[in-house]
């Protein structure tokens, strides 16, 4: 499946719709909504029915868990649930799912429209945030600069051979 996610950050006028392929795992997921916000380097989770799914620090994984693929979660549209962004000041997201199709008609991974950007601070809040794109000369969302971050990451693991390894600490073969 290939989904259109709208990802707001929770008590903040910033969002973004971005489309990712349902292959691609629940890291390299949390990854892309992280590089649509222009996140550093931060730990996420996802929250789908009172249940916390760990998505990895910044796209590597600590767990096979982190490498399912984002259609194991069985997302329909319509359905809504929560991002978190655990290294920067737990910040809240509400994603809700706009489109699950087989077959999307725009370039994945990508982000096709939103709003705001991000203080250049480290320790964010909804309150900063807010206060920044409330300034008259707070920078406006730059969608080319955002879907080429996007896709400079890919929209599929690359090196999912090498960190399969890596979390299980066995040696694995996907080809053979």
């Amino acid at each position: 499946m290939q989904y259109l996610l709208k990802v707001s950050i929770e008590n903040t006028p910033l969002w973004r719709l971005v489309a990712i392929d349902g292959k691609a795992d629940i890291s390299h997921v949390a990854k892309l909504i992280g590089l649509a916000f222009d996140y550093k380097k931060s730990q996420y989770c996802f929250n789908i029915d009172s249940i916390k799914i760990s998505a990895g620090v910044d796209g590597q994984t600590s767990s096979l868990e982190e490498l399912k693929t984002f259609d194991s979660l069985s997302l329909t549209a319509g359905d809504v649930f929560g991002f978190v962004n655990e290294t920067q000041g737990s910040l809240n997201h509400k994603v809700e799912v706009m489109k699950a199709e087989d077959r999307l008609y725009c370039l994945i991974p990508s982000c096709l429209v939103g709003a705001g950007i991000l203080p250049p601070e480290d320790n964010l809040t909804a309150d900063a945030i807010s206060a920044y794109y409330d300034k008259d000369d707070c920078p406006s969302l730059n969608l080319k600069e955002v879907t080429n971050r996007l896709r400079e990451y890919g929209s599929v693991r690359k090196d999912l051979e090498a960190t399969m390894s890596q979390v299980s600490a066995i040696p694995f073969d996907i080809k053979g």
